[in-house]
Formats: C-alpha cells, structure tokens, sequence
C-alpha cells in the first residue's frame, strides 16, 4: 500500500473515533440536563411551595415592620428608614494614613 492510504485510513479513523466520542459525549449530557430540569421542575412544583408568600416573605422584625409601614402605593417615607437608624456618629477627625510609598 502506498503511504498516502496509510494515512488516509488513520486520519478517517481518527476522524470517525473522534466523531463517536462527541455524539457519546452530545447524548449523555442531552439525557444529564432533560434530568436536571426534571427534577428543578418537580422541586419548584412542589403544592407545599405553592401557598407561600414569596413577595411579601418576611426574615426579621425590621423588614417586617418596613413592609407593614409602606404606603398604598409601595413607596417608604424617610421617617419609616430613618426610625431605627442611629444618630450621626460622632466626628473622630482626620485620619493619618501611613506607610512606605515607593512611586518607583
């Protein structure tokens, strides 16, 4: 056989390996992410989940008391940010920054 065949033949057959390992690779991961979404969609149908309050979902006494205190139309007033924040914290001056600047 001549060279050229030789080498035709391996490169095909590299080719065709090559081909095989990517529609192996294409098919697995297809069949890994149906079963993904499989199972997001099952845990985000869950009936349990469906009588929750996501917007209006609550996680302390000061968020609570924001919402509660919000106007009709969804809007905060500054008193209602401003009741729990502190007083101005008090003037220390001027800080000294220190330290080794080499601008080289």
């Amino acid at each position: 056989m001549e060279v050229r065949f030789i080498v035709t033949i391996i490169i095909g057959g590299v080719f065709a390996a090559l081909l095989m390992v990517w529609l192996c690779l294409y098919f697995l991961n297809k069949n890994k992410a149906a079963k993904q979404r499989k199972q997001i969609k099952e845990m985000y149908n869950d009936p349990d989940l469906a009588k929750m309050e996501y917007d209006f979902a609550s996680y302390d006494d000061r968020v609570e008391r924001l919402i509660s205190a919000s106007n009709a139309d969804g809007q905060l007033t500054i008193d209602d940010v401003m009741l729990e924040a502190p007083a101005a914290a008090p003037d220390e001056g001027l800080d000294e920054i220190t330290g080794n600047y080499k601008p080289e």
